[in-house]
Formats: C-alpha cells, structure tokens, sequence
C-alpha cells in the first residue's frame, strides 16, 4: 500500500467522523452536558434607568476676559498704540489685585479694515488697519471684579467680552451631584418595580454618563467705555454642577 493511497483513507474517515458528529442530535437540557444559548436568554429580567442631578453652589472664581482695540493708518501702528495700551491694562490689574490676579493670554488679531465697496466694481480699499488685544483674568476676589472692570477701562481697556464665575475644585461638589443622580435612580427603579408588581433585587450596575461637569455662570458683557463715572456693578451667580448615571437593577423572579 502506497503511503499517498493511506494518507487519502484517513482524510475519508477523518471527514466522515466529522460529519456524524455535525449531524448528531444535541444533548437534552437535563443531560448534564453545557450548551450555547443566545445571550439575551442568560440575562436576568432587569429594570434600567436614568437619572439626573443638578446641584448649585456658590462660586470661589471670577473669569474676565478684557482687552484693547486700537486702529491706526498702518498696521505697525496699530500693533504698537495696542501694545502700549495693553501693557498700561495689565499693570493697573496686577497692582489692584497683585497675586490674586492670574492673567494669560486670550487671543489677538491685527487686520486691515476696509472702506465702502465702489459702485464701479472696483475692490474695496484698506482705511485702516486695527489690533484687538484680548486677555483672560482669573481671580478668587469675586467682590472686586466690577471695580477691576472700572480700573481696567480707565487704564486703557475698551473691550469686555466675558464675565463668568466658577468653581477652582469642583470635585466635592461633583461627588454630592454624583450621590444625588444615584438617590433618583435608585427611586425612578422603585417606582417602575411598584407600577409593574414586582420585587428589586441587587445592582447589576451603575454606569456614569459623560457629561460638563460644571456649567458657569456666565454674563455677556461687551463694553466700550472711554470713561468711568460709576462702579460698574457684577453680581456673581450660582454655579451649576451636573451628573447622569444609568442604573441597572435586577427583578427578582
């Protein structure tokens, strides 16, 4: 007998093996022996629900945002009335709140500015060129925060775009929001178990919901003011911190 002729029954009786096995009936449920069943069927009956959580705390920071627009005929103008303008801003804020005061920069655009478009066709002509110089301000004297507007302004700012106030460490205020979306979870699933006769059993599991953990208070304030002959009045409001969670229970049967 050829070794190729040997190797080919034992692919024979290799597939034949194969297909009695394939073909054979599947064990009985009450036979001992495991078997495969669509995962929908292992999962226990279940309640799952969502649950939102709002709390509001005082704020302990100040967010400003205040710069220096400045225009001239040349752009090297511009940019040099605004550096000017800007250095005299931020000298007045750093001696009116000294280490309090976090400053950094905001933003800053110096470009052309264009007159009437002529009714001949012809492309519009530059005027002028501006510079607009925006820094943010950080600080924790949030009683302060209208009388360094007023300081600002009469140092040379003429541009007051933000006013926000927010927390410096939100994470304790996080956690009681987390505990208090997990509280209406836990009673939004008692009420769902009451309506349908049935009985909670454990946790199966308790999923936090990616969501801004802070919302600041925010006010618009855009200002243009080339004097000061009032405070100008800024009045701090709450801090609203969020939490979701998604809460699965477990129906005793």
């Amino acid at each position: 007998m050829s070794a190729m002729a040997s190797l080919s029954r034992s692919i024979v009786r290799t597939l034949l093996l194969a297909t009695a096995l394939w073909a054979s009936p599947a064990p009985c449920a009450d036979s001992g022996a495991a078997m495969l069943v669509p995962g929908a069927a292992l999962r226990a009956p279940h309640v799952e629900v969502t649950a939102d959580a709002d709390l509001e705390v005082p704020p302990d920071r100040a967010l400003l945002d205040l710069g220096v627009s400045t225009r001239a005929d040349t752009a090297a103008a511009a940019a040099k009335q605004n550096s000017a303008r800007m250095e005299a801003v931020l000298a007045a804020v750093r001696k009116a709140l000294g280490a309090k005061a976090r400053l950094s920069i905001g933003s800053y655009h110096l470009s052309p500015v264009y007159g009437p478009t002529p009714r001949d066709g012809e492309p519009a002509r530059v005027v002028a060129y501006q510079a607009i110089n925006i820094v943010k301000l950080e600080t924790a004297e949030l009683t302060r925060l209208g009388e360094v507007i007023d300081i600002a302004i009469a140092a040379g700012a003429n541009q007051v775009q933000r006013v926000a106030f927010t927390l410096a460490d939100p994470d304790a205020a996080r956690s009681r929001a987390l505990r208090d979306a997990v509280v209406k979870a836990q009673q939004k699933a008692a009420t769902i178990a009451a309506a349908l006769n049935v009985k909670l059993g454990q946790v199966a599991s308790v999923v936090e919901q990616d969501m801004p953990p802070v919302r600041p208070f925010v006010r618009e304030a855009a200002m243009a003011r080339a004097d000061v002959t009032a405070s100008t009045p800024i009045e701090a409001g709450p801090v609203t911190v969020r939490a979701r969670v998604v809460m699965t229970v477990q129906i005793e049967r």
